[in-house]
């Protein structure tokens, strides 16, 4: 049995960004997903260290989450540098739509 469906939730994560957010914001958050992984893999390793060998089931869903928070920074820096290229083309068209 899981415990509140955590696998599911984990494994179903996705991440869905303002469509107005730029460059700059995406990669805020991907530093702050990034951040929330790092936070619980220290808290996992603090555990560890007390206790011991922890219970593979909690264990585990633990690292999912700890991959779920890495996804989410990782889809945040993909969509930050697909924005960046696509500002960068408008910024080439617009100078040269200018020049002609």
């Amino acid at each position: 049995m899981n415990v509140f469906g955590e696998p599911w939730t984990t494994r179903h994560t996705h991440y869905f960004s303002d469509p107005n957010a730029g460059a700059e914001a995406l990669l805020n958050d991907a530093t702050e997903w990034l951040q929330y992984a790092r936070n619980n893999l220290q808290m996992l390793t603090e555990l560890i260290q007390e206790r011991g060998t922890p219970d593979p089931r909690r264990l585990t869903v633990m690292l999912e989450g700890i991959g779920a928070f890495m996804e989410m920074g990782t889809r945040c820096v993909a969509q930050a540098h697909g924005r960046m290229q696509c500002q960068q083309v408008r910024a080439r068209a617009t100078s040269q739509a200018a020049t002609l």
